[in-house]
């Protein structure tokens, strides 16, 4: 690069050459020359302690720090408030528990209250002043929350599972009429007249006057294990609902199970019918527990 300079003083323009090198070593200079005047900047701030210089730095610290505080207080507020939501919701799984507790008799342990509790009735009183939130507090909060979170949570799955037992005991019980519609009762169970004019006896079980044909149901799921044409029952079925609970449907008049099958509550198993020893179209329904026959009207709901 070539620097042309013309002047009064100067008899003739001069040119002079500028090098890489001296580019070089001017930018160095300027450099060294801000270093130098940042250094004396601070020396200054430092030893003659300038009003200005420090009282910037204050304020600058301190709004920093009031900045921090605003935004630690406001995610301070943001998780108390999502705790009172939370809490909310844990009271309407504490109501939740306590209908379950009185329709599954599973009961519910009693919470330890504080020492400085005191009852609802007691004399109280004072000016509102707003607690201070503190992450102390909201992490014990947190704590304590997740404690009763747990415990609900294992005291919920025992009545899930109380609930569930009941539920399929009740479907294995054989407590709904075999029949949809029933004209009456011809025969209740217990010391009878035989119907044939032989003098007294035991009926086992209840005779129901429906319609020739009717559809005869599974009162209770369970597996069939008897199906076939019995001499005096005629065509019958009998099925097993566990626990050696067995439930026999005798004189139909045609059969629409298996052994060995399973059938569910409601299921069509058969026709109502004549036959076998009977005196006209009826369904008789026996209860029997380990082969000990039972009254059915202890579980049929009327």
């Amino acid at each position: 690069m070539q620097i042309i300079l013309v002047a009064d003083q100067l008899a003739a323009a001069k040119n002079m050459t500028v090098g890489a090198r001296h580019l070089v070593f001017a930018g160095l200079a300027a450099l060294a020359l801000i270093l130098a005047l940042s250094a004396l900047f601070s020396w200054l701030a430092v030893v003659w302690r300038l009003p200005f210089v420090e009282e910037q730095l204050v304020i600058l610290h301190t709004q920093e720090a009031k900045n921090k505080e605003l935004q630690h207080q406001k995610d301070l507020r943001a998780i108390s408030v999502s705790l009172g939501q939370l809490q909310a919701r844990m009271s309407q799984i504490d109501g939740l528990a306590q209908r379950l507790s009185t329709q599954t008799g599973v009961a519910i342990p009693e919470k330890t209250e504080a020492k400085t509790s005191v009852s609802p009735d007691s004399g109280k009183g004072g000016p509102f002043i707003p607690a201070q939130i503190s992450e102390s507090s909201l992490r014990e909060e947190i704590s304590n929350l997740a404690e009763t979170v747990e415990e609900q949570g294992v005291l919920l799955g025992l009545m899930e599972s109380t609930l569930r037992e009941r539920m399929i005991r009740s479907e294995l019980l054989p407590n709904i009429f075999p029949l949809r519609h029933i004209e009456r009762i011809s025969s209740p169970f217990g010391v009878r007249i035989d119907p044939f004019g032989r003098g007294r006896s035991i009926h086992e079980g209840i005779d129901f006057i429906a319609p020739y044909g009717a559809n005869v149901l599974a009162v209770a799921n369970g597996i069939v294990v008897v199906a076939f044409y019995h001499p005096e029952f005629g065509n019958m079925v009998e099925i097993n609902h566990g626990g050696e609970l067995i439930t026999r449907y005798a004189h139909m008049s045609a059969l629409n199970v298996q052994v060995g099958e399973a059938v569910r509550r409601g299921q069509l198993i058969g026709h109502l019918g004549n036959s076998g020893r009977s005196t006209g179209p009826h369904l008789h329904f026996e209860v029997r527990a380990n082969g000990v026959p039972i009254n059915p009207g202890k579980f049929l709901k009327y």
